[in-house]
């Protein structure tokens, strides 16, 4: 693994051990804030996930002691704790939140922008257990069968080893390296075979897209996304693209062009996160993808509107009128009545994540022929 450079980092034990410290105060004093749950390892290690309210992030972020968004800890037995699993900082939408607006944006952040297409899947962390064997965990869960492939964990897990296998290297070689320079690879589970979201991966596409490498820290330390894209090609993953601007500028002009068309570098994709500096740390925000969060809204409502029971399908219909943040909703609501009529088994499967895309694109066809109020065809 010599080919990757990864910069040498050395971890402040006396903070790591204060903030995991403050995080079990605030457990036992709010707990409706924070929670925690213990996993018991192969090895008989056990690992403390953190799991934070969604309000905090934003109400608390000052004061909070971490933001991290995925975070799993162990006590060593001289009592002191050690970082894991570390995921991202909570970061938020442009115009979500104070720093997110552009002003401030312009004003209070540095460059290199690192603007990184954001896939669109389930996070996954990847972690040493050991010098020999590697952990693979959701945002806050381990699964008890590591190769469970009803888990997102799980089937994360076995992308792992095909990834690997894939440029002729094992578990082994993964879990030293990672073991050796402590930190986490963060990853996109993209796998339709196993769960659809919005955008389609099938076939060659499926897999893990490499989107980040975070030391084990209190504070948010990743690593420059060169750097994630030299380790994905050592270790098979797919990686994720990126382009890198200088001034805050060039960003909103390229995140407003790709609105526009939900394109990035010609494919559809969630959006785009962005990485900064923020007053001299490592700081991140995302730009959504404006024809992807109106593909949600149809799916939000779908879910909302379907009825399966006994292998029937129908639609649930409420006396409040339905809002619809975008326009385009209300023509799909009116064709997804009929759709359930003439077509009911395209929906059989919706609410377990299956033939969500297919739906989709079947309106987006039917819009497109300029058939608005008629028949299928």
């Amino acid at each position: 693994m010599a080919g990757i450079d990864i910069p040498h980092f050395t971890v402040d034990q006396a903070r790591v051990q204060h903030v995991i410290e403050q995080l079990y105060q605030i457990k036992q004093d709010t707990p409706k804030e924070l929670r925690s749950k213990d996993f018991v390892l192969e090895d008989e290690q056990v690992w403390t996930s953190w799991t934070m309210r969604e309000s905090v992030y934003k109400k608390k972020q000052d004061t909070f002691p971490t933001m991290s968004r995925g975070l799993f800890t162990k006590q060593l037995p001289d009592g002191q704790y050690q970082i894991m699993v570390r995921g991202y900082d909570k970061f938020f939408n442009v115009l979500e939140t104070k720093a997110t607006q552009w002003p401030s944006i312009m004003e209070d952040t540095q460059g290199p922008y690192e603007v990184m297409a954001k896939e669109n899947g389930c996070i996954i962390f990847i972690a040493a257990l050991s010098d020999e064997r590697v952990i693979v965990t959701s945002k806050h869960s381990i699964p008890a069968e590591k190769t469970d492939t009803k888990a997102h964990a799980g089937v994360g897990y076995n992308w792992v080893l095909k990834h690997l296998a894939s440029v002729q290297l094992t578990e082994k070689d993964l879990a030293a390296w990672l073991y050796d320079k402590n930190i986490t690879l963060v990853a996109e589970l993209c796998d339709d075979e196993f769960e659809q979201h919005i955008l389609p991966y099938v076939d060659k596409d499926r897999g893990l897209y490499l989107h980040g490498i975070n030391y084990n820290t209190s504070e948010l330390y990743t690593l420059p996304v060169s750097i994630v894209e030299q380790t994905a090609k050592e270790f098979g993953f797919h990686a994720t693209d990126f382009t890198v601007f200088d001034t805050a500028d060039q960003v909103k002009e390229f995140g407003h062009a790709m609105q526009q068309t939900g394109i990035y570098n010609g494919r559809e994709v969630e959006g785009a996160v962005v990485r900064c500096k923020r007053h001299g740390m490592d700081f991140m925000f995302k730009i959504k993808n404006e024809q992807y969060l109106m593909y949600r809204e149809y799916r939000e409502f779908t879910n909302a509107m379907l009825e399966v029971k006994e292998g029937f399908v129908s639609i649930h219909e409420v006396k409040k009128e339905w809002k619809c943040k975008y326009e385009k909703t209300r023509f799909y609501i009116e064709w997804l009545r009929k759709r359930v009529e003439d077509h009911p088994e395209w929906f059989l499967e919706f609410k377990a994540n299956k033939g969500i895309i297919h739906v989709r694109q079947e309106f987006e066809n039917y819009w497109d022929s300029g058939c608005l109020g008629g028949r299928l065809v």
